[in-house]
Protein backbone atom coordinates (compact mmCIF):
# COMPACT_ATOMS: atom_id res chain seq x y z
CA UNK A 1 0.00 0.00 0.00
CA UNK A 2 1.81 2.95 -0.84
CA UNK A 3 1.66 6.38 1.10
CA UNK A 4 -1.48 7.70 -1.30
CA UNK A 5 -3.34 4.74 -0.81
CA UNK A 6 -2.79 5.32 3.26
CA UNK A 7 -4.12 8.77 3.02
CA UNK A 8 -7.03 8.00 1.44
CA UNK A 9 -8.54 5.38 3.32
CA UNK A 10 -8.00 7.67 6.08
CA UNK A 11 -10.05 9.93 4.41
CA UNK A 12 -12.71 7.39 3.49
CA UNK A 13 -12.64 6.62 7.09
CA UNK A 14 -14.08 10.46 8.19
CA UNK A 15 -16.55 9.89 5.32
CA UNK A 16 -20.37 9.31 6.07
CA UNK A 17 -21.81 5.81 4.93
CA UNK A 18 -23.36 6.36 1.21
CA UNK A 19 -21.30 9.23 0.02
CA UNK A 20 -19.12 10.25 -2.83
CA UNK A 21 -15.77 12.54 -2.30
CA UNK A 22 -15.69 14.29 -5.62
CA UNK A 23 -12.19 16.14 -5.72
CA UNK A 24 -9.94 17.76 -8.81
CA UNK A 25 -6.36 18.98 -9.48
CA UNK A 26 -7.80 22.26 -11.58
CA UNK A 27 -6.80 23.94 -14.49
CA UNK A 28 -4.41 26.15 -15.60
CA UNK A 29 -5.17 30.38 -15.36
CA UNK A 30 -4.71 32.35 -18.10
CA UNK A 31 -1.70 34.70 -17.62
CA UNK A 32 -2.80 37.08 -20.67
CA UNK A 33 -3.82 36.49 -23.88
CA UNK A 34 -2.77 32.21 -24.68
CA UNK A 35 0.05 32.01 -21.98
CA UNK A 36 -1.09 30.42 -18.59
CA UNK A 37 0.65 30.75 -15.27
CA UNK A 38 2.81 27.68 -14.37
CA UNK A 39 0.52 24.86 -12.90
CA UNK A 40 0.08 23.50 -9.60
CA UNK A 41 -1.88 20.60 -8.51
CA UNK A 42 -4.74 21.21 -5.87
CA UNK A 43 -2.62 20.39 -2.70
CA UNK A 44 -5.71 18.53 -1.31
CA UNK A 45 -5.73 16.65 -4.68
CA UNK A 46 -1.82 16.44 -4.73
CA UNK A 47 -2.36 14.64 -1.33
CA UNK A 48 -4.43 11.74 -2.09
CA UNK A 49 -3.24 10.94 -5.73
CA UNK A 50 0.55 12.45 -5.94
CA UNK A 51 -0.48 14.14 -9.50
CA UNK A 52 0.90 17.00 -10.38
CA UNK A 53 -1.15 17.37 -13.72
CA UNK A 54 -4.26 19.62 -14.58
CA UNK A 55 -7.57 18.62 -15.67
CA UNK A 56 -7.42 15.58 -13.00
CA UNK A 57 -10.46 14.25 -10.81
CA UNK A 58 -10.52 11.71 -8.46
CA UNK A 59 -13.70 10.07 -6.57
CA UNK A 60 -13.93 7.70 -3.46
CA UNK A 61 -17.31 6.15 -2.90
CA UNK A 62 -18.13 4.52 0.34
CA UNK A 63 -20.63 2.79 0.37
CA UNK A 64 -22.24 -0.21 2.95
CA UNK A 65 -19.99 -3.00 2.10
CA UNK A 66 -17.18 -2.00 -0.30
CA UNK A 67 -15.51 1.48 -1.34
CA UNK A 68 -14.24 2.26 -4.65
CA UNK A 69 -11.98 4.73 -6.00
CA UNK A 70 -11.42 6.29 -9.03
CA UNK A 71 -8.75 8.23 -11.06
CA UNK A 72 -9.34 10.72 -14.16
CA UNK A 73 -6.39 11.89 -16.41
CA UNK A 74 -6.41 13.36 -20.10
CA UNK A 75 -5.93 10.36 -23.01
CA UNK A 76 -2.90 10.73 -24.68
CA UNK A 77 -2.75 13.65 -27.51
CA UNK A 78 -0.54 13.61 -29.54
CA UNK A 79 -0.91 17.27 -30.66
CA UNK A 80 -1.32 18.48 -27.77
CA UNK A 81 1.94 16.66 -26.41
CA UNK A 82 4.11 18.60 -29.69
CA UNK A 83 2.91 21.80 -27.90
CA UNK A 84 3.06 21.16 -23.95
CA UNK A 85 5.06 18.42 -23.10
CA UNK A 86 4.42 14.29 -22.10
CA UNK A 87 0.89 13.61 -20.21
CA UNK A 88 0.85 10.88 -17.99
CA UNK A 89 -0.13 7.32 -19.51
CA UNK A 90 -2.75 5.54 -17.67
CA UNK A 91 0.12 3.02 -16.37
CA UNK A 92 2.06 5.98 -15.21
CA UNK A 93 -0.91 7.71 -13.46
CA UNK A 94 -1.51 4.05 -11.62
CA UNK A 95 1.63 3.46 -10.70
CA UNK A 96 2.03 7.14 -9.35
CA UNK A 97 -1.23 7.04 -7.01
CA UNK A 98 -1.90 3.44 -6.43
CA UNK A 99 -5.44 3.81 -7.98
CA UNK A 100 -6.02 0.86 -10.02
CA UNK A 101 -9.06 2.32 -11.48
CA UNK A 102 -7.83 4.99 -13.80
CA UNK A 103 -10.12 6.43 -16.41
CA UNK A 104 -10.42 9.16 -19.26
CA UNK A 105 -11.88 12.43 -18.44
CA UNK A 106 -14.11 12.19 -20.96
CA UNK A 107 -15.46 9.26 -18.44
CA UNK A 108 -16.44 10.98 -15.63
CA UNK A 109 -19.55 12.10 -15.51
CA UNK A 110 -21.05 8.56 -16.89
CA UNK A 111 -19.58 7.19 -13.51
CA UNK A 112 -20.27 10.19 -11.33
CA UNK A 113 -24.09 10.24 -12.65
CA UNK A 114 -24.52 6.42 -12.02
CA UNK A 115 -22.94 6.69 -8.46
CA UNK A 116 -25.41 9.97 -7.62
CA UNK A 117 -28.43 8.13 -9.16
CA UNK A 118 -31.12 8.34 -6.41
CA UNK A 119 -32.15 4.63 -7.71
CA UNK A 120 -30.09 1.83 -5.67
CA UNK A 121 -26.85 0.71 -7.88
CA UNK A 122 -23.82 -1.16 -8.11
CA UNK A 123 -22.85 1.59 -5.22
CA UNK A 124 -25.68 1.72 -3.35
CA UNK A 125 -28.31 4.36 -2.27
CA UNK A 126 -25.86 7.96 -2.32
CA UNK A 127 -26.86 10.55 -0.08
CA UNK A 128 -23.90 12.76 0.30
CA UNK A 129 -21.15 14.45 -2.11
CA UNK A 130 -18.35 15.92 -0.62
CA UNK A 131 -16.47 18.53 -2.57
CA UNK A 132 -13.19 20.51 -1.87
CA UNK A 133 -15.56 24.34 -1.77
CA UNK A 134 -11.90 25.96 -1.63
CA UNK A 135 -12.84 29.73 -3.61
CA UNK A 136 -9.92 29.44 -6.14
CA UNK A 137 -10.37 25.65 -7.20
CA UNK A 138 -11.41 25.70 -11.12
CA UNK A 139 -13.20 22.95 -13.27
CA UNK A 140 -13.12 24.67 -15.80
CA UNK A 141 -11.17 28.75 -16.26
CA UNK A 142 -14.85 29.50 -16.06
CA UNK A 143 -16.48 27.02 -13.17
CA UNK A 144 -15.63 26.64 -9.69
CA UNK A 145 -16.12 24.12 -7.59
CA UNK A 146 -19.07 25.99 -5.66
CA UNK A 147 -20.82 26.88 -9.13
CA UNK A 148 -20.37 22.57 -9.69
CA UNK A 149 -21.93 22.21 -6.23
CA UNK A 150 -25.06 24.20 -6.99
CA UNK A 151 -25.97 22.57 -10.25
CA UNK A 152 -25.18 19.39 -8.61
CA UNK A 153 -28.04 20.67 -5.68
CA UNK A 154 -30.52 21.24 -8.58
CA UNK A 155 -29.75 18.13 -10.33
CA UNK A 156 -30.08 15.68 -7.63
CA UNK A 157 -32.11 16.93 -4.87
CA UNK A 158 -31.82 14.19 -2.82
CA UNK A 159 -28.37 14.51 -1.93
CA UNK A 160 -26.68 16.86 0.61
CA UNK A 161 -23.77 18.60 -0.62
CA UNK A 162 -20.70 19.25 2.01
CA UNK A 163 -17.38 20.45 1.87
CA UNK A 164 -14.19 17.89 2.63
CA UNK A 165 -11.80 20.59 3.06
CA UNK A 166 -11.77 20.73 6.70
CA UNK A 167 -11.31 17.02 7.02
CA UNK A 168 -9.11 16.65 4.20
CA UNK A 169 -7.00 19.70 6.01
CA UNK A 170 -6.91 17.49 9.52
CA UNK A 171 -4.90 14.85 7.57
CA UNK A 172 -2.91 17.11 6.43
CA UNK A 173 -1.76 18.58 9.70
CA UNK A 174 -0.65 15.67 11.13
CA UNK A 175 2.72 14.51 9.01
CA UNK A 176 3.68 11.01 8.41
CA UNK A 177 7.26 9.76 8.48
CA UNK A 178 7.32 10.18 4.35
CA UNK A 179 6.26 13.80 4.88
CA UNK A 180 9.11 14.69 7.83
CA UNK A 181 11.54 13.05 5.69
CA UNK A 182 10.55 14.99 2.65
CA UNK A 183 10.49 18.38 4.44
CA UNK A 184 14.29 17.05 6.45
CA UNK A 185 15.32 16.69 2.81
CA UNK A 186 14.12 19.84 2.06
CA UNK A 187 15.67 21.54 4.69
CA UNK A 188 19.13 20.47 3.75
CA UNK A 189 18.99 21.28 0.68
CA UNK A 190 18.20 24.56 1.79
CA UNK A 191 20.85 24.61 4.33
CA UNK A 192 23.36 23.70 1.79
CA UNK A 193 22.18 26.86 -0.54
CA UNK A 194 22.58 28.99 2.80
CA UNK A 195 25.99 27.90 3.04
CA UNK A 196 27.07 28.66 -0.38
CA UNK A 197 25.13 32.11 0.03
CA UNK A 198 27.51 33.07 3.13
CA UNK A 199 30.47 32.14 0.51
CA UNK A 200 29.21 35.07 -1.79
CA UNK A 201 27.78 37.55 0.18
CA UNK A 202 30.21 40.98 -0.31
CA UNK A 203 29.86 44.34 0.32
CA UNK A 204 28.40 46.81 -2.65
CA UNK A 205 26.26 43.94 -4.05
CA UNK A 206 22.80 43.75 -4.88
CA UNK A 207 19.71 41.85 -3.19
CA UNK A 208 18.95 40.33 -6.15
CA UNK A 209 22.37 38.46 -7.01
CA UNK A 210 21.89 36.48 -3.58
CA UNK A 211 18.65 35.63 -4.66
CA UNK A 212 20.09 34.60 -8.18
CA UNK A 213 22.78 32.93 -6.14
CA UNK A 214 19.94 30.68 -4.02
CA UNK A 215 17.91 30.19 -6.32
CA UNK A 216 20.57 28.72 -9.07
CA UNK A 217 21.79 26.58 -6.14
CA UNK A 218 18.64 24.80 -6.52
CA UNK A 219 18.56 24.75 -10.13
CA UNK A 220 21.75 23.31 -10.48
CA UNK A 221 21.27 20.55 -7.95
CA UNK A 222 18.84 18.28 -9.60
CA UNK A 223 16.78 21.14 -10.76
CA UNK A 224 15.09 21.37 -6.86
CA UNK A 225 12.11 23.60 -6.98
CA UNK A 226 11.49 26.54 -4.63
CA UNK A 227 9.43 26.43 -1.66
CA UNK A 228 7.91 30.20 -2.22
CA UNK A 229 9.64 33.37 -3.61
CA UNK A 230 12.73 34.21 -2.18
CA UNK A 231 13.10 37.16 0.06
CA UNK A 232 16.42 39.24 0.78
CA UNK A 233 15.92 41.92 2.83
CA UNK A 234 19.39 44.45 3.47
CA UNK A 235 18.63 47.09 6.37
CA UNK A 236 15.85 49.07 6.48
CA UNK A 237 14.18 46.82 3.77
CA UNK A 238 13.71 44.16 6.28
CA UNK A 239 11.29 45.99 8.22
CA UNK A 240 8.62 45.23 5.69
CA UNK A 241 8.01 41.13 5.73
CA UNK A 242 7.90 39.83 2.19
CA UNK A 243 9.89 42.72 0.94
CA UNK A 244 9.57 42.02 -3.01
CA UNK A 245 11.96 44.37 -4.71
CA UNK A 246 15.39 42.78 -4.05
CA UNK A 247 16.93 46.26 -6.38
CA UNK A 248 18.86 47.70 -3.45
CA UNK A 249 22.95 47.66 -3.09
CA UNK A 250 23.92 46.28 0.60
CA UNK A 251 25.92 48.61 2.39
CA UNK A 252 28.62 47.98 4.71
CA UNK A 253 26.82 47.65 7.93
CA UNK A 254 23.64 46.70 6.85
CA UNK A 255 22.48 43.22 8.70
CA UNK A 256 20.24 40.97 5.70
CA UNK A 257 17.70 39.28 6.13
CA UNK A 258 17.24 36.19 4.48
CA UNK A 259 13.62 34.24 4.03
CA UNK A 260 13.87 31.14 1.47
CA UNK A 261 13.28 27.44 1.34
CA UNK A 262 13.35 24.79 -0.91
CA UNK A 263 10.65 22.05 -1.77
CA UNK A 264 11.65 18.33 -2.28
CA UNK A 265 8.60 16.29 -3.26
CA UNK A 266 6.44 18.97 -3.13
CA UNK A 267 7.14 19.71 0.86
CA UNK A 268 8.56 22.99 1.52
CA UNK A 269 11.51 24.06 3.94
CA UNK A 270 10.70 27.52 5.34
CA UNK A 271 13.76 29.28 7.15
CA UNK A 272 14.53 32.51 8.24
CA UNK A 273 18.46 33.81 9.02
CA UNK A 274 19.77 37.29 9.19
CA UNK A 275 23.49 38.21 8.79
CA UNK A 276 25.51 40.94 9.06
CA UNK A 277 27.47 41.51 5.71
CA UNK A 278 30.52 42.77 7.50
CA UNK A 279 30.89 39.46 9.09
CA UNK A 280 30.26 40.87 12.01
CA UNK A 281 27.40 42.46 14.89
CA UNK A 282 27.39 46.04 16.21
CA UNK A 283 26.43 46.69 19.40
CA UNK A 284 23.16 47.63 18.84
CA UNK A 285 22.49 44.71 15.94
CA UNK A 286 24.02 42.10 18.44
CA UNK A 287 21.16 43.18 21.12
CA UNK A 288 18.29 43.48 18.79
CA UNK A 289 19.37 39.68 17.34
CA UNK A 290 20.40 38.40 20.74
CA UNK A 291 16.93 39.22 21.51
CA UNK A 292 15.20 37.37 18.80
CA UNK A 293 17.69 34.74 19.19
CA UNK A 294 16.60 33.70 22.48
CA UNK A 295 13.15 34.45 21.63
CA UNK A 296 13.29 31.26 18.97
CA UNK A 297 15.06 29.39 21.17
CA UNK A 298 12.61 29.42 24.45
CA UNK A 299 10.16 28.93 21.96
CA UNK A 300 11.32 25.57 20.69
CA UNK A 301 11.35 25.07 23.87
CA UNK A 302 8.07 25.36 25.09
CA UNK A 303 6.59 23.92 21.97
CA UNK A 304 4.59 20.99 22.87
CA UNK A 305 1.60 18.92 22.50
CA UNK A 306 -1.46 20.73 23.81
CA UNK A 307 -0.43 24.42 23.45
CA UNK A 308 -1.97 26.50 20.63
CA UNK A 309 -0.43 29.02 18.10
CA UNK A 310 -1.90 30.91 20.07
CA UNK A 311 0.09 30.28 23.32
CA UNK A 312 2.74 30.22 21.31
CA UNK A 313 2.36 34.07 19.98
CA UNK A 314 1.44 34.81 23.45
CA UNK A 315 4.81 33.86 24.48
CA UNK A 316 7.03 35.06 22.47
CA UNK A 317 4.98 38.56 22.86
CA UNK A 318 5.99 38.74 26.49
CA UNK A 319 9.44 37.12 25.86
CA UNK A 320 10.48 39.90 23.35
CA UNK A 321 8.73 42.94 25.42
CA UNK A 322 10.98 41.52 28.54
CA UNK A 323 14.16 41.41 26.18
CA UNK A 324 13.61 44.67 24.44
CA UNK A 325 12.84 46.14 27.57
CA UNK A 326 15.82 44.51 29.66
CA UNK A 327 17.93 45.50 26.45
CA UNK A 328 17.03 49.14 26.47
CA UNK A 329 15.42 48.94 22.93
CA UNK A 330 12.11 50.13 24.46
CA UNK A 331 10.67 50.93 27.58
CA UNK A 332 7.61 49.92 29.56
CA UNK A 333 5.03 51.91 28.41
CA UNK A 334 5.59 51.27 24.82
CA UNK A 335 3.81 48.34 22.81
CA UNK A 336 5.65 44.99 21.26
CA UNK A 337 3.28 45.29 18.24
CA UNK A 338 5.53 47.96 17.26
CA UNK A 339 8.81 45.77 17.35
CA UNK A 340 6.95 42.41 16.79
CA UNK A 341 3.84 42.58 14.18
CA UNK A 342 3.94 39.17 12.92
CA UNK A 343 3.00 35.55 14.61
CA UNK A 344 5.52 33.69 15.52
CA UNK A 345 4.08 30.32 13.83
CA UNK A 346 2.81 28.64 11.19
CA UNK A 347 1.94 24.95 9.71
CA UNK A 348 4.28 23.65 7.46
CA UNK A 349 3.63 21.15 4.61
CA UNK A 350 2.89 20.82 0.77
CA UNK A 351 1.99 24.63 1.10
CA UNK A 352 4.83 26.74 2.67
CA UNK A 353 1.65 28.32 5.09
CA UNK A 354 0.26 24.92 5.02
CA UNK A 355 -3.48 24.33 5.92
CA UNK A 356 -4.68 24.04 9.13
CA UNK A 357 -7.01 25.03 12.14
CA UNK A 358 -4.78 27.25 14.18
CA UNK A 359 -7.57 27.09 16.98
CA UNK A 360 -6.50 23.49 17.52
CA UNK A 361 -3.91 21.98 19.85
CA UNK A 362 -0.87 21.15 19.00
CA UNK A 363 -0.49 17.17 17.80
CA UNK A 364 2.67 14.94 17.27
CA UNK A 365 3.38 14.86 13.80
CA UNK A 366 2.35 18.63 13.21
CA UNK A 367 5.35 20.18 11.95
CA UNK A 368 5.73 24.24 12.37
CA UNK A 369 7.66 27.38 11.77
CA UNK A 370 9.07 28.87 14.94
CA UNK A 371 9.92 32.34 13.53
CA UNK A 372 10.13 35.57 16.10
CA UNK A 373 11.36 38.72 14.85
CA UNK A 374 11.90 42.43 15.48
CA UNK A 375 11.88 45.55 13.65
CA UNK A 376 13.06 48.70 14.60
CA UNK A 377 12.85 51.54 11.75
CA UNK A 378 14.71 53.76 13.57
CA UNK A 379 17.61 51.66 13.20
CA UNK A 380 16.64 50.47 9.86
CA UNK A 381 17.09 46.84 11.63
CA UNK A 382 14.72 44.13 11.03
CA UNK A 383 15.47 40.49 12.34
CA UNK A 384 14.32 37.40 12.16
CA UNK A 385 15.43 33.67 13.13
CA UNK A 386 13.07 30.55 11.49
CA UNK A 387 13.08 27.09 12.49
CA UNK A 388 10.90 24.32 11.15
CA UNK A 389 10.12 21.86 13.90
CA UNK A 390 8.43 18.93 14.64
CA UNK A 391 6.02 18.19 17.55
CA UNK A 392 6.82 15.05 19.33
CA UNK A 393 5.40 13.30 21.99
CA UNK A 394 7.21 15.08 24.66
CA UNK A 395 8.15 18.37 22.96
CA UNK A 396 10.19 19.48 19.99
CA UNK A 397 12.17 18.84 17.52
CA UNK A 398 14.06 21.35 15.62
CA UNK A 399 14.51 19.74 11.97
CA UNK A 400 16.87 22.65 11.02
CA UNK A 401 19.14 22.59 14.00
CA UNK A 402 22.14 22.35 11.66
CA UNK A 403 21.39 25.74 9.71
CA UNK A 404 23.91 28.41 11.77
CA UNK A 405 22.54 31.14 14.04
CA UNK A 406 24.50 31.65 16.77
CA UNK A 407 26.06 34.83 16.76
CA UNK A 408 29.55 33.30 16.86
CA UNK A 409 29.27 30.46 15.04
CA UNK A 410 27.98 33.38 12.20
CA UNK A 411 31.18 35.45 12.51
CA UNK A 412 33.29 32.46 12.28
CA UNK A 413 31.72 31.39 9.29
CA UNK A 414 32.53 34.78 7.65
CA UNK A 415 35.78 34.86 8.92
CA UNK A 416 36.78 31.18 7.24
CA UNK A 417 35.28 32.61 4.04
CA UNK A 418 38.27 35.38 4.44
Amino acid sequence: MNEFEIRRNRLLDRMDENSVCLLFSGVSKIKSEDSTYPFLSNRHFYYLTGIEQENSMLILIKGICENHVYLFVDEYNEIKEKWTGKRLTFDEARYISGVNNVNSTNALDSILSLALAKEDNQYGAISTLYLDLSPEIKIRESTSTNELANAIRKKYSHLEVKNIYEDITRLRMIKSKFEVDSIKEAIKITQQGINNLIINMKVGQYEYFLADNFEFYGRSHNRTNLAFDTIVASGKNALCLHYPTQNSQIKGDDLVLFDLGFAHKGYAADISRTYPISGTFNEVQRDIYEAVLNCNKALIEYAKPGLTLLDLQNFASDFLRSECIRLGLMDESEDIRKYYYHSCSHHLGLDTHDCAIRSLPLEPGNVITIEPGLYFANNGIGVRVEDDILITSTGAENLSIGIQKEINDIERLFKMKG
